[in-house]
């Protein structure tokens, strides 16, 4: 295989926005194959699937028409994304109401999900890289935590009777929990 040598000016700026519409094409493709593996995380109800994929690795691969590498790095994407956005809302990701939405050149991409709907922000919240080699850090979440979204008039809406329903559930919960640490089987 011979090396490619630039003649001019213009060759290299036509190599260069062809190798980048072609790695635009592939993270697009990859975006999809990602909501894809979201959507069925949701519709088999399978919490084991958010956690390891060893089992299913090889019918999601042949399924999606890649190979097995690129379907375990597809599935860790997807839990990456569950993770986060449990850290970001306090819940997990439904496809139903929640969704992932990339940048222009799905480079990146953040959550759009009601609660930040209702707290103002119509446009998509946090800024996580796609690519799995690049570590998130604490300026990807953008200073949103479970706390960004909470709801203070829900809890002045409750009556009584529930809130110390809630209160006495809490704390046969704990106590419950505490039995459990205090003799492990």
């Amino acid at each position: 295989m011979a090396a490619w040598f630039p003649t001019n000016f213009e060759d290299v700026c036509k190599r260069n926005a062809g190798r980048r519409k072609l790695h635009m094409r592939k993270r697009e493709a990859r975006a999809d194959r990602i909501l894809r593996i979201l959507l069925s995380m949701d519709a088999l109800k399978r919490i084991n699937l958010r956690d390891t994929t060893c089992a299913g690795l090889s019918p999601a691969a042949q399924a999606m028409k890649v190979s097995l590498s690129t379907a375990s790095r597809d599935h860790a994407l997807a839990r990456r994304i569950h993770r986060q956005f449990g850290r970001m809302f306090g819940r997990s990701f439904d496809p139903k109401q929640d969704h992932v939405v990339w940048s222009w050149d799905w480079s990146q991409y953040g959550f759009i999900a009601p609660e930040s709907k209702q707290a103002g922000y119509p446009k998509p919240v946090g800024q996580f890289p796609f690519d799995t080699r690049k570590q998130e850090t604490e300026e990807c979440y953008g200073e949103f935590n479970q706390l960004s979204w909470h709801n203070e008039e829900f809890l002045s809406r409750i009556n009584t009777s529930e809130l110390i329903r809630l209160y006495l559930w809490a704390q046969r919960t704990r106590e419950r929990v505490n039995r459990y640490n205090l003799n492990p089987k």
